[in-house]
């Protein structure tokens, strides 16, 4: 099995959400490691003795059970460190591995940094990150010098998706050769193949998702410890955190497959969620430096319309019911997620059906917006509707553009209604005088607050809904 990011990677405008899908993969899967699953486990409570609203919660597993989230495997939550929700879907179970697809690249970011710590390579305080792929991979030093900017390329660059080197994960499906995450993970040397792709970009300037730079991360942990990524995470990763069940995929190389071949169990998808919510530490053992744990989830590269990006970490403020929570988070097609909301002390982990499942990224958006963070959020309470004369509402109707798409509002009936371009149209149900909501599929609320000028001349208006803010 092998995917790419499942975020969304062009949302232009607040309705266009639908038409944002993942690309399905298709790879065979390697042999499995790891032993039955153990024994120490969570912590369990009622949401009410963690501080959370159980009403939102209830309302979500109805949702679920009723077959409106589609395609679910899991839903956990942890607040306060204990699991305050947790439901299984579709034959799923407590015991069953997930593929968590690019969820991968996130571990293997840890990997690296617990490397770091413990001395095998050269650390932050040894400004690694500002370090040229030429000078830690002297044995490329052939791909890396077939281009004078490439010298420019540092280990940051690598990790960020910055490096500025060519690479199509999306034109071609994964049963075509033409397809470069195929090309390199059938090659004998895949950081090879993926080293010597032409420079499209100066280094630091573009983000481009290459799943070439997360194989990387595993050779220079194999590299530097003398075993594989998988070998290295058994012992200082998932020993520590009492991960015993776990699958871990390789590429034709023998590289662990550290971009996107890891299965676990939901529950061990938390366990990595809460040590980086604790900074590093696991019941009281510190497992990676709390400095890398900042710096991995800080930003590193700035992405209009989707989340920013850190070191294989995607981050944002994510926004719901009228509020906004920074968030930092793994990733994996599908709808993959290990959610951590520092502020909320909350950690929320969906795992979904892998492949032919479009609805994932609504899912997920969904579950966050609509049940657990107004759950964690208990203030975040919409105001309550107002009415307004029939001339005030059609007001609003026009089309509004920006850099982000084009939005067509209408007035008709009695009521407003938004389209956006190969999205559904949605109607606007009144919040206040100024803001509005509409709800995609049933499932996502996408909110529009007008700018009305001083005459009453409306001349703007701005859509607000998961990561994604934008003017019009």
């Amino acid at each position: 099995m092998r995917t790419t990011c499942c975020l969304p990677r062009s949302q232009r405008c607040a309705a266009a959400v639908l038409a944002t899908l993942c690309l399905p993969a298709a790879c065979t899967g390697q042999a499995g490691s790891g032993a039955d699953a153990g024994t120490a486990d969570w912590v369990t409570v009622a949401p009410a003795e963690a501080g959370l609203d159980p009403a939102p919660l209830e309302r979500l597993r109805a949702a679920a059970d009723a077959g409106q989230l589609q395609n679910l495997h899991a839903i956990l939550v942890v607040r306060d460190g204990k699991l305050v929700f947790e439901e299984y879907y579709g034959g799923f179970a407590l015991d069953t591995r997930q593929y968590t697809a690019s969820v991968s690249k996130s571990v293997g970011s840890i990997l690296l940094g617990i490397a770091m710590d413990r001395g095998l390579l050269p650390g932050l305080e040894d400004e690694i990150l500002d370090e040229p792929l030429l000078d830690l991979l002297p044995e490329y030093g052939d791909e890396l010098t077939d281009d004078p900017r490439k010298r420019e390329i540092l280990l940051r660059h690598a990790l960020s998706m910055s490096g500025g080197l060519e690479w199509d994960e999306q034109t071609y499906p994964y049963s075509d050769p033409r397809n470069d995450w195929i090309r390199a993970s059938s090659s004998d040397d895949p950081v090879g193949f993926a080293l010597s792709r032409p420079v499209v970009a100066p280094p630091g300037t573009a983000f481009n998702y290459n799943g070439g730079y997360s194989i990387l991360v595993s050779y220079l942990v194999q590299r530097a410890t003398g075993r594989t990524a998988e070998a290295f995470a058994a012992e200082y990763l998932f020993g520590p955190l009492g991960i015993e069940d776990w699958e871990w995929e390789t590429l034709a190389s023998g590289l662990t497959d550290t971009d996107g071949g890891l299965h676990l169990r939901p529950r061990d998808m938390a366990r990595l969620g809460q040590l980086f919510l604790n900074g590093g530490v696991w019941n009281g053992e510190r497992v990676v430096s709390e400095a890398w744990v900042a710096e991995s989830t800080g930003e590193h590269m700035a992405n209009e319309g989707m989340p920013d990006y850190g070191l294989q970490w995607w981050l944002g403020d994510f926004h719901y019911a009228g509020r906004t929570a920074h968030t930092f988070l793994a990733s994996g097609h599908g709808g993959q997620r290990i959610h951590v909301f520092p502020e909320l002390d909350l950690v929320v982990v969906i795992a979904q059906e892998v492949f032919d499942n479009p609805p994932a990224d609504l899912n997920a958006l969904a579950i966050l917006t609509r049940y657990v963070l107004p759950a964690a959020d208990p203030t975040a309470q919409l105001p309550e509707a107002v009415e307004l004369p029939p001339a005030t509402l059609a007001r609003y109707a026009g089309r509004y553009a920006g850099s982000g798409g084009e939005i067509s509002v209408e007035y008709g009936d009695g009521r407003l209604t938004a389209e956006a371009e190969g999205a559904p149209t949605i109607e606007l149900r009144l919040l206040s005088e100024t803001r509005f909501v509409g709800t995609v599929a049933g499932l996502l609320d996408v909110y529009f607050e007008f700018r009305v000028g001083p005459t009453g001349t409306v001349d703007g208006v701005r859509t607000t809904w998961g990561f994604d803010e934008t003017e019009f």
